[in-house]
């Protein structure tokens, strides 16, 4: 794994290249990351006071609006931008997984994802789903997403927060990203950890599992209300469904397999407050009455 550092200079020089006309949000454990740090240097209040250590990655999620990905002018933009920096397309997962190798053997990686398409389908190529592209000439245009169903609101509830850092040619630099809603967040990680509760090379979810802690530990009240707020909003969607019943099996008692994935983490310490984690979750999403 490289440092986070690492990940921050890329991210700077690309949110540089592409100006503000192309707004980046970014997920995954990065930017769970770059929101812990955001909250440490505030000292701004959060639901629980004792926070996981950041873990390491070597991925960038990458989230490209919908109005991004409808434009295939700005998609080539983006593109362009990437390719400038030195990555190169994944074999197998081109156009929408790309990397970048530096001196020292270290590798950037950059997943291209997206929302739900939703209304957009009949604008987008959609015939490899997940996989989504611009509907351009296959051949004019290298940038493809995977489509993340569950991130409900992405686009619409992306919370913005300030980075600082240097870009790779050593000027220090202050962008602003925007990094997705917690209840979106909380969508993907249910997903991702029924997907791969079981993959013994996918960790058994167990980053999942001390992800959805992480985001749930770092909600602010205000955060949290709208969390609550969209989760009855959308509690007859069937993808908030889905998630209710994951929350139901996995997350609802000391002995549920999610709270176990939890506790095996390396990251996990005695303290953490998870009656209080499973309270918002159930909050959040409701409860069921088949258990």
């Amino acid at each position: 794994m490289i440092t986070l550092d690492i990940l921050k200079t890329v991210l700077l020089d690309l949110t540089l290249a592409v100006g503000h006309e192309i707004p980046l949000i970014v997920g995954g454990g990065f930017g769970l990351y770059l929101r812990q740090e955001q909250l440490r240097l505030s000292g701004e209040r959060t639901l629980l006071q004792q926070l996981p250590e950041p873990r390491a990655t070597n991925d960038i999620d990458l989230f490209v609006r919908m109005e991004i990905l409808l434009n295939a002018e700005r998609a080539h933009i983006l593109q362009q931008k990437i390719e400038l920096l030195d990555f190169t397309p994944v074999e197998g997962a081109k156009y929408f997984q790309w990397k970048r190798i530096d001196a020292e053997g270290r590798q950037v990686k950059i997943d291209i994802l997206c929302g739900p398409i939703g209304e957009f389908y009949d604008r987008l190529h959609t015939n490899s789903l997940p996989r989504v592209r611009p509907k351009v000439p296959k051949k004019t245009l290298r940038f493809h997403a995977r489509q993340t169903e569950e991130a409900i609101e992405l686009d619409t509830r992306a919370v913005p927060i300030e980075i600082a850092g240097r870009c790779s040619d050593g000027a220090a630099s202050i962008s602003t990203i925007h990094i997705p809603h917690p209840f979106t967040y909380m969508m993907m990680k249910l997903f991702a950890f029924d997907d791969r509760k079981d993959d013994n090379a996918k960790d058994v979810g167990r980053h999942h599992a001390m992800d959805l802690y992480r985001i749930i530990a770092m909600m602010t009240e205000s955060e949290y209300e709208v969390s609550v707020e969209l989760g009855t909003t959308h509690n007859s969607d069937p993808r908030v469904e889905r998630a209710q019943q994951i929350v139901n099996d996995h997350f609802d008692s000391p002995t549920d397999i999610g709270i176990l994935r939890m506790r095996e983490h390396p990251l996990y310490r005695e303290g953490f407050a998870i009656e209080d984690f499973s309270s918002v979750l159930k909050e959040v999403f409701g409860t069921l009455d088949n258990k």
